[in-house]
């Protein structure tokens, strides 16, 4: 088991007015042996952290520490990598050429080549294929048994931390939750820590310990995962969770939101190239200066410089003073 952190991270793309951080200063950390769900919408920056931990994003400022030391930008081929990722499509990340034996065996460790046929077949036992399917191509087997063998992959690593990417957003409903029940199997019985990033609240309930909320590159809520879910400090977890389908949820009409939701429920999204100053959800904030009067300092100081003060490290000036209801919601 080994700890996973974030310090200070940004990754930045391109130059000029057209940059973008699609992350910005995160710090966050995923102790030994414990699974951090990331949550937030689309274009938050969840996957391009993630990419950044492996390599295949460029860290503009910032380090990334495994177990206090930097992480190693590269590693050498055939050698145990301590950190693997999962992607959200087992298709596109597995060689259409390769049978799946062909590519579980390339990811081994040189040192284990002696071994490496009864190492496939290991692996591929325990995430439940068939070993005798080991010469099948990927396109032969379904959504969730290729998801297995990504993971059959990610493990033949030898990893110490698995980074799971919207691992189970391409598979149909009815494979989704023997692959989360695998994928939670396999963290206790190996011992892994785990970066779990989903946009499904459900999901990241069901599988984590702590939970991370981010929020156009930056990380406004971070706590353990009952306590962020039932009772967020963050306007926009709070948003998240009311947005999530639930059992007895009814849709409410446009009329029937109440005027601070109404006031901002139709603003469009900052455009992450030229981020609002100050708090960068405010423009779309119900308890923010959009809504309510005397609350300047939202559009203008950054709520995040000051957030690890707050509970659950929420980067908000007001959050604790509006009481949560998301216990309706989960």
């Amino acid at each position: 088991m080994r700890e996973l952190k974030f310090d200070t991270v940004t990754v930045r793309y391109g130059h000029g007015r057209q940059a973008l951080n699609a992350v910005e200063a995160v710090t966050l950390a995923v102790p030994a042996g414990h699974v951090v769900g990331l949550v937030g919408e689309s274009g938050s920056g969840k996957s391009t952290l993630a990419r950044a931990a492996v390599g295949l994003a460029p860290v503009t400022t910032g380090q990334i520490l495994l177990d206090g030391e930097p992480l190693p930008r590269r590693f050498r081929a055939g050698s145990r990598r301590p950190l693997q990722m999962v992607f959200q499509d087992p298709y596109s990340s597995l060689n259409p050429r390769m049978t799946i034996g062909e590519s579980i065996a390339e990811a081994i460790p040189r040192f284990g080549a002696a071994s490496r046929p009864a190492e496939v077949t290991r692996l591929l036992d325990l995430v439940d294929i068939d070993p005798a399917r080991a010469s099948a191509l990927p396109a032969q087997l379904s959504g969730g048994q290729r998801q297995r063998v990504a993971l059959a992959r990610a493990l033949a690593g030898q990893p110490d931390l698995i980074i799971a990417d919207e691992v189970t957003s391409a598979l149909d409903v009815s494979v989704q939750g023997a692959v989360l029940n695998l994928i939670r199997d396999l963290q206790r019985r190996l011992r892994l820590s785990m970066l779990f990033i989903s946009h499904d609240l459900a999901v990241v309930r069901y599988m984590s310990d702590l939970i991370a909320v981010m929020h156009l590159g930056r990380i406004v809520e971070y706590g353990p995962a009952e306590d962020v879910l039932t009772d967020p400090q963050h306007p926009y977890t709070r948003e998240l969770l009311a947005s999530a389908p639930h059992r007895g949820a009814v849709r409410l009409r446009e009329e029937d939101l109440d005027p601070a939701r109404r006031a901002v429920s139709d603003t469009d999204p900052p455009d992450p190239h030229q981020p609002p100053s100050g708090c960068s959800f405010h423009l779309r904030c119900p308890v923010g200066p959009a809504v309510l009067t005397g609350r300047d300092i939202c559009r203008e100081i950054d709520p995040t410089e000051v957030a690890k003060q707050r509970r659950h490290h929420a980067a908000c000036h007001f959050g604790a003073e509006h009481p949560s209801s998301a216990s309706t919601a989960t």
